[in-house]
């Protein structure tokens, strides 16, 4: 059997970590593998499932009657995503007029979409929700 301990910086007296620094966090790796099999997954549920969409801009808060199963999976994934790069609803004035903003780097303010304006809430949010898919179909077409 191959020792494999000082590749990942192991000691061979304790079998613990000699030197953090030499090992590499395979975290990310798994990361971007499961995400590219959901990401596949719910364009295909997206497709598979166009009443999906309609759904969403009907009731995109789901309190008017809850959200389907798949629907639930789709927002589910968007909502998992990481902070920067995410969409979501600005307003300057509450109850007037809605717009679509974006994180771009923590610790700054985010950029904040001049057009479209939405005279409702829940019109801007069923137009992240667009967004996000229209986002999805580009990062999945490249990879």
């Amino acid at each position: 059997m191959k020792d494999i301990s000082n590749n990942i910086g192991l000691t061979k007296s304790n079998g613990r970590l000699s030197n953090p620094n030499d090992y590499q966090d395979k975290g990310n790796d798994w990361y971007e593998y499961y995400d590219n099999k959901r990401r596949h997954e719910i364009l295909s549920i997206l497709r598979k499932h166009p009443e999906i969409i309609k759904e969403h801009e009907e009731n995109p808060l789901g309190y008017r009657k809850h959200h389907s199963l798949l629907l639930q999976r789709v927002l589910n994934y968007f909502r998992m995503q990481p902070v920067l790069g995410k969409y979501f609803i600005y307003s300057d004035d509450y109850w007037k007029e809605y717009r679509i903003a974006v994180n771009v780097e923590l610790g700054q303010r985010p950029k904040i979409l001049e057009e479209p304006v939405f005279d409702s809430e829940e019109e801007a949010m069923h137009a992240v929700f667009l967004k996000r898919i229209e986002d999805l179909e580009k990062l999945t077409t490249r990879s």
